[in-house]
């Protein structure tokens, strides 16, 4: 603490950072576990809704789900990094797609696509099927999470020195047996993340099932459900508790492996050997999987194109504006949306960088405690979140507290975590003596963070901001309980109009808000000067 005497502006910025986290972060976490009480756990483990059931059928999708997701986003990033397939830039650019969209709108394209009255289903094949339930969820939710699975093995496979595949290789190894001994093991630390990543956002996702599940119900609809159909907020606390006991464990995993294990496969020493070739069938096999797997993603997010521009889908194909007319006249929610994520990703992000630099370049007791709490939101699934700003800040003498506000302050903190890692990871870059000089000529450590550190970081920064936007503006799940009629959001709107099953409407809500969300990247492109690393992105 001897820091903080010396600079006492120092001190009380950490202070005003810890006291920010105690109230958005851990209050309306431990609101939720401790709201339902004792004698609540007892009586809804006693007498409550199928909680076992819905444990289990989360327990089944995540399993599924994250299996197959993990598996074509470990095909598509080799192909990627090691075969030599035509046409890789616009495979790229399609990855990118389904992380800059909510992600119940495959789940929306899916109904669109193979519905009943399928676009695909119904006018291609003449069948009607059934598609709600265990296998439709199952079906979205690997199209919908397997480009995070994908952007998180390719960096790693990207980073591996290519000198030890080309040594195996000269030693007489064939092909299999490299990519069994030497390409498998370096790729382990992309894809443990991407199984535990994955596994967390399978588990807490609840646009998709709210879509697609039907009676299939998993934890996040049943917590949901409660609600709006119970104003049960104590069984819900306790449903999102074992959610996030789920998810909470899988972080602590994610977190042991990664810090346990070190793979070296960036010595520093620059290499110009190229990767061994890959046999001829497996490149063009690696172009048919990433061929089928783009146009499944072409075709959730050109149905969802058409569906806007025509006059009723699937019954009157007459191009038409009409919905778009209709996002004009409703553009309070998708103005909402802007506002709201755009203050919480400058907020964010400058809060995070600040906080990394208090924790990490200065030594003070409890500063291990609040790294840990920094980082717990990227496991706290959004509904759980959500349920704890409505119980915490839904009070009478709160009553003053703006619910726009409140909403941005809950996308802050919640996406604290993605600006919080993005700028450790460039502060870890930076050699100490470079502050160390500007404080030892007399500048405050406030100063030399402003004047120093923040220009340098700027790619962190970036980084943050955008990461925080994207996830922002496309979230359902924190904000469905939170929202009053003039603070509504397009999530929200979009939610509301699939359920109303005005396609029209919502669809061309999705693409404002895709459209949105591409706008801002491309503006901080051209202003920053730099792309966004998008592992981090999906690493959240």
């Amino acid at each position: 603490m001897k820091v903080f005497i010396r600079e006492p502006a120092l001190g009380l910025t950490a202070l005003v950072l810890v006291g920010l986290m105690i109230a958005f972060i851990i209050i309306p976490q431990v609101q939720v576990v401790l709201a339902p009480g004792l004698k609540g756990y007892e009586a809804f483990f006693r007498e409550g809704p199928n909680w076992i059931r819905a444990t289990q059928n989360s327990l089944w999708v995540m399993l599924y789900s994250t299996t197959t997701a993990v598996v074509l986003g470990f095909i598509y990033a080799y192909a990627m990094v090691y075969s030599r397939m035509p046409w890789k830039r616009f495979f790229r650019l399609i990855a990118i797609l389904p992380m800059l969209s909510p992600p119940f709108v495959v789940a929306a394209s899916y109904i669109l696509l193979f519905g009943p009255r399928g676009l695909i289903t119904f006018y291609v094949f003449g069948k009607s099927p059934n598609i709600l339930g265990f296998y439709g969820l199952w079906g979205v939710q690997t199209i919908a999470f397997f480009p995070i699975a994908y952007q998180l093995i390719a960096d790693v496979l990207a980073r591996s020195d290519p000198r030890l595949e080309q040594a195996a290789r000269n030693l007489g190894a064939g092909p299999w047996k490299v990519f069994l001994t030497v390409t498998l093991p370096l790729s382990r630390p992309g894809l443990v993340a991407a199984i535990l990543l994955v596994a967390i956002y399978v588990v807490e996702d609840f646009g998709n099932p709210a879509l697609i599940a039907g009676q299939y119900t998993v934890l996040p609809t049943l917590a949901y459900g409660l609600i709006s159909g119970f104003g049960d907020f104590a069984g819900a606390a306790v449903v999102s508790t074992i959610l996030l006991g789920l998810a909470m464990t899988m972080y602590v995993i994610r977190l042991k492996l990664e810090g346990r294990h070190g793979y070296v496969t960036v010595s520093g020493r620059g290499s110009s050997i190229p990767r061994p070739p890959v046999p001829r069938v497996v490149n063009w096999a690696c172009f048919a999987i990433c061929l089928i797997l783009a146009v499944l993603i072409v075709l959730v997010y050109g149905v969802l194109i058409l569906s806007a521009l025509v006059e009723a889908y699937p019954f009157n194909f007459t191009p038409t504006l009409k919905h778009f007319a209709y996002v004009g006249a409703h553009f309070t929610s998708l103005r909402n949306s802007l506002i709201y994520a755009l203050v919480a990703a400058a907020v964010c992000s400058l809060l995070a960088m600040l906080l990394a630099y208090i924790v990490q370049r200065k030594s003070w007791r409890g500063r291990g405690l609040v790294d840990f709490i920094a980082i717990v939101p990227a496991a706290v699934p959004g509904i759980f979140f959500g349920i704890g700003y409505a119980t915490t800040f839904n009070q009478k003498w709160l009553d003053w507290l703006d619910r726009g506000a409140l909403i941005t302050i809950s996308m802050i903190f919640w996406n604290i975590p993605v600006g919080y890692r993005a700028a450790v990871a460039g502060l870890q870059q930076i050699d100490r003596s470079i502050d160390e000089a500007a404080t030892s000529m007399g500048a405050s450590s406030l100063r030399s963070f402003r004047d120093v550190l923040l220009p340098i970081l700027s790619g962190p920064l970036t980084t943050g901001f955008v990461t925080t936007f994207v996830r922002a503006i496309t979230t359902l799940s924190v904000v469905i309980f939170l929202f009053t009629p003039s603070t509504t959001v397009a999530t929200i709107t979009i939610f509301q109009l699939v359920n109303d099953f005005n396609w029209g409407g919502a669809t061309a809500f999705t693409v404002s808000v895709i459209g949105s969300a591409i706008l801002v990247l491309l503006v901080v492109w051209t202003i920053a000067g730099r792309r966004v690393n998008l592992e981090e992105v999906a690493g959240g």
